[in-house]
């Protein structure tokens, strides 16, 4: 079995936005310059978010490696 990757659209990064707290522009009627003004709006907040997010994601590994060296050093200093 395969598994398809599909790429986010536009509205599912401003539904993923906004159920992360983040605040979001609303969805203007019709199409035209305020659209796509819109989707490069929506498009940077989500580089954004996700790159925020990766960047915790790498300091708590970070920290997790660091405490689990404290405690190994601590558990031969100690035993």
């Amino acid at each position: 079995m395969s598994r398809e990757s599909k790429m986010l659209n536009t509205q599912q990064k401003s539904q993923i936005l906004k159920k992360a707290g983040h605040p979001v522009p609303a969805l203007p009627g019709g199409n035209g310059p305020e659209l796509e003004a819109w989707t490069r709006e929506i498009e940077n907040l989500y580089v954004s978010y996700v790159a925020a997010r990766a960047a915790r994601s790498l300091r708590e590994a970070e920290e997790a490696r660091q405490l689990e060296r404290l405690r190994r050093l601590a558990s031969s200093v100690y035993v």
